[in-house]
């Protein structure tokens, strides 16, 4: 049983929790479970894409997850890190660019520049098939062709709006 934490519309904690995958429990119109997404990118401008194992529906995505209880958006974002490519990474290197709401959850965004080995990554198989990088362009084709997630393709968007001046 894995609890989630409630956020209000404005990304703070309601001090509420749920079960998550709980259909019986209703929230709020203000209120939201927490997703935390991180977008990795080199040197190169390339970034890290996964395309997800056949059981977490095959599309390609960034990586992330659901913020459990009692963890922040950056400790979420580094324990998915860890259990999905098995990198870790450290709190000074990732930006946070707030969060988006939508379809329900809260969605937060990272971000990070590092170059990632492609050998050093060890997959959580459950969750992700392969990783590669792409470009840019190449990711709005998965965008324009529903290849990718919509939420992360939509996070991938607003990521691209933010950084572009601060980097």
């Amino acid at each position: 049983m894995e609890l989630l934490d409630v956020y209000d519309s404005a990304g703070n904690k309601t001090g509420k929790t749920i079960v998550r995958g709980d259909k019986t429990t209703k929230l709020e119109e203000h209120e939201h479970i927490a997703v935390g997404v991180i977008f990795i990118e080199n040197s190169k401008g390339e970034f890290l894409m996964q395309k997800t194992s056949k059981e977490k529906g095959g599309e390609f995505s960034s990586t992330g997850g659901h913020i459990t209880h009692n963890e922040t958006p950056m400790s979420s974002i580094k324990r998915e890190v860890e259990e999905e490519l098995g990198i870790n990474i450290d709190n000074e290197e990732i930006k946070e660019l707030g969060f988006i709401n939508y379809d329900m959850p809260l969605r937060f965004i990272f971000y990070i520049k590092k170059d990632i080995n492609l050998e050093d990554i060890k997959l959580q198989q459950e969750e992700v098939d392969y990783v590669k990088y792409m470009t840019t362009d190449e990711i709005n084709n998965l965008i324009n062709t529903n290849q990718i997630t919509k939420s992360h393709g939509i996070m991938f968007k607003e990521m691209l709006k933010k950084i572009k001046g601060e980097i």
